[in-house]
């Protein structure tokens, strides 16, 4: 055998084990995605986008002109991965669509509504003041500015027709009437009955769960405990924010929204799927992650809605004075 020999018997392998290492990376991380398991939500708390990279380059390396089918498999294989979860490609094909003019017109007959939601990092009233620009009728903050802030805001948004409830971290503000039924400084959440100028009513929620965990050391027993302790006091908090709204009759609108510091596939937020719509995977468009601001990677500000609610259009936003971007959100009554 000849050193040529030698050189290509000794790279045949190499592509084989490329092409087997994405399969086993394709067929992992598929399951992590659709299984959510709490011991590894580390991997589901990055954008699936982001896994497609190593992916591309693992099957290239495989590629070989006696290896094209199966290359094809592979790349079909990821493409489906996409498809099912990389919810980017669908909000930024959908970029040019708007709320038409019958929304508006809907708005003005108390049958749509527009919601903001906002993380005013650590209180900047400044950060507050930007969501008048959208002529919102609900806002949701998180990191809320205080009492006597949030009375001028209102006034700001609403002229003499605003009212708010605000519970220390989390606060409502809405163009009309509002009924407080959940306001605690030490509670994650505040509870309202809303009723528009308009007529619209619904009763809403602004949400904020705990904290992200900040850490990188991936090596560390550490860093997959914290992960998996965080996502299950998320669990916690979402099933209180669940037995808050228990009551409540399905025929009533019900929008949840706010900082839930988890993306909108996270296993924690499945109780919120079995009763209301993520708005944003329903009419988003464009580039819908909103932390941070300055580099949008995650969508974890979030607004979802009940049936009765159909979304017309979803947004983020960039923020001047915030580290989170907003989001503007258009529903109008199912018909």
């Amino acid at each position: 055998m000849n050193t040529d020999d030698q050189a290509q018997t000794g790279l045949k392998p190499h592509p084989r084990l490329a092409l087997a290492a994405s399969v086993l990376s394709w067929a992992t991380l598929t399951v992590c995605y659709w299984r959510q398991p709490d011991w590894l939500a580390p991997v589901t708390l990055v954008p699936a986008w982001c896994w497609l990279v190593p992916a591309l380059i693992l099957t290239r390396l495989g590629f070989r002109r006696r290896q094209k089918r199966w290359c094809l498999v592979v790349l079909t294989l990821w493409a489906g991965f996409a498809v099912l979860f990389v919810e980017e490609a669908r909000s930024v094909a959908r970029l040019g669509n708007s709320p038409n003019a019958g929304w508006q017109e809907a708005r003005e007959q108390g049958r749509a509504v527009r919601v903001v939601s906002l993380n005013c990092f650590v209180a900047n009233a400044r950060a507050a003041a930007e969501v008048a620009a959208y002529e919102p009728d609900v806002v949701l903050f998180q990191e809320s500015p205080n009492r006597e802030h949030l009375e001028r805001l209102c006034r700001d948004f609403f002229g003499g027709d605003g009212a708010f409830i605000w519970g220390g971290d989390t606060a409502i503000l809405a163009r009309g009437h509002v009924q407080p039924h959940h306001v605690d400084g030490t509670s994650h959440f505040v509870h309202a009955a809303v009723e528009l100028t308009s007529g619209f009513q619904a009763n809403v929620i602004s949400v904020r769960l705990n904290p992200p965990v900040f850490r990188l050391d991936f090596w560390s027993p550490g860093f997959w405990r914290d992960h998996r302790n965080n996502r299950i006091k998320h669990r916690r908090q979402i099933q209180d924010v669940m037995d808050e709204i228990e009551g409540i009759p399905q025929s009533r609108h019900l929008i949840i929204g706010g900082d839930l510091n988890a993306p909108p596939n996270d296993g924690a937020l499945a109780p919120l799927r079995l009763r209301l719509v993520d708005t944003f995977r329903q009419a988003g468009r464009g580039w819908g992650n909103t932390g941070t601001d300055r580099f949008p990677l995650f969508r974890v500000d979030q607004i979802w809605a009940s049936g009765s609610l159909r979304a017309e259009s979803v947004f983020a936003q960039r923020t001047v004075h915030s580290d989170h971007r907003l989001v503007v959100c258009d529903l109008i009554l199912q018909e």
